[in-house]
């Protein structure tokens, strides 16, 4: 008998994965028979658009495809990143040196922080924010330092939390914001870009909700600053194309190309037919990605004038597809865990997001308007603590 195999300290050091945790709680729910309408997660409910599905299954069937691909983005591919944000965000960018694929935005952040935290660095994040943050953060050894994001600023920086802090790997922010749906003005990045500098720090701008912006097109950080800031986003939102796991990084020449080093050991290549399929779905049509932003401010004006109109504190949401709702004097962890078991909703809770996302909820409006109709139905009025 062997003794026990130990993980490793980077292991021990993760918290358990929130979503995950999620996941499992709404699976047990639904194998009591429960009809669960599932708002935890931001897992978008409608399909690839056509024409990108055509290109993948003509890609798909390609021999040249078959084989290993380069370890460098499809000229293609990059080129498509950077007609988007010629014509979306008028930046312009190199493809060949401040572009680079990824298996989602998930592996893009994982190789920014890795790529840039030694042991014992500092990684600024914000609080409320995406937990894969802190896990980035935890995998590099890095120490955590949380940036205040909080409902009297708009969920913008409060930057007095920067004043003692003299040093920093990297700066890490995210507009439009998961998960208050807040997004960000051009001082905000102009103000994170003098902090970044001051720190010797880059700046990581998780940007996966680019095209999700409901009064106008949510600002790239790229519009600001190029030399010292890199941007991660996905397909996954903008074209529904959540489960082909292909994001991207733009930016930073540096960056980029650290961050390219890092993927080349720890990640491998993409395969190159969901490259092309990537291709096409940014190089091509754009109503398919139009269409989807209308649909979701339609949803969200459903959910959030239908919880207000019941008594719910609704934070404004300006984008993504969130909704970050206060939990009415309930701690927000045994509200979530009420709510699925007796409503049959199953929500986020917002300390999942940090200290400051105590007392909130987050909703994900990944359902048909009538389903969502329902989940409001079935949420009701907040009643001093008590579900009604």
């Amino acid at each position: 008998m062997i003794d026990t195999i130990a993980p490793a300290a980077r292991v021990r050091a993760l918290p358990t994965n929130f979503f995950g945790a999620l996941d499992a709680a709404v699976a047990a729910a639904r194998t009591r028979g429960v009809d669960v309408i599932d708002v935890s997660k931001g897992n978008p409910d409608l399909p690839t658009p056509a024409h990108v599905v055509r290109a993948m299954q003509k890609a798909a069937a390609a021999p040249g495809n078959h084989s290993y691909p380069a370890y460098g983005t499809r000229p293609a591919l990059a080129d498509a990143i950077a007609l988007r944000y010629r014509e979306d965000h008028g930046v312009d960018l190199d493809p060949q040196s401040q572009i680079a694929a990824f298996h989602g935005s998930h592996e893009g952040l994982m190789a920014a922080v890795l790529g840039l935290a030694d042991p014992g660095a500092t990684v600024v994040v914000p609080d409320p924010g995406y937990p894969a943050y802190a896990s980035a953060a935890a995998l590099a050894g890095a120490r955590l330092h949380l940036l205040p994001l909080d409902p009297e600023r708009a969920h913008q920086p409060d930057w007095s939390a920067l004043a003692a802090l003299t040093d920093a790997a990297a700066v890490l922010l995210n507009y439009p914001h998961n998960p208050t749906g807040a997004t960000a003005t051009s001082m905000t990045f102009e103000r994170t870009v003098t902090e970044a500098e001051r720190l010797g720090a880059a700046f990581i701008h998780d940007f996966a909700y680019s095209s999700l912006g409901f009064e106008r097109r949510p600002l790239s950080a790229l519009t600001v600053d190029i030399d010292r800031t890199v941007e991660v986003s996905t397909l996954s939102k903008t074209y529904n194309m959540a489960g082909w796991r292909i994001g991207y990084a733009a930016g930073s020449a540096e960056i980029i190309g650290i961050m390219r080093g890092f993927q080349a050991h720890a990640f491998s290549t993409i395969f190159g037919a969901t490259q092309d399929a990537a291709a096409a779905a940014l190089a091509g049509d754009q109503s398919a990605a139009d269409a989807l932003v209308d649909l979701y401010r339609r949803r969200r004006d459903l959910v959030v004038d239908g919880l207000r109109a019941r008594g719910w504190d609704v934070s404004p949401a300006d984008g993504t597809f969130f909704v970050w709702v206060a939990s009415g004097g309930v701690d927000d962890t045994v509200l979530a865990r009420r709510l699925l078991e007796e409503r049959g909703v199953a929500v986020a809770p917002g300390s999942g997001f940090g200290d400051r996302g105590r007392g909130y909820i987050r909703l994900a409006l990944v359902h048909p308007l009538d389903r969502l109709a329902e989940l409001v139905e079935r949420l009701g009025a907040p009643a001093g603590g008590r579900l009604p």
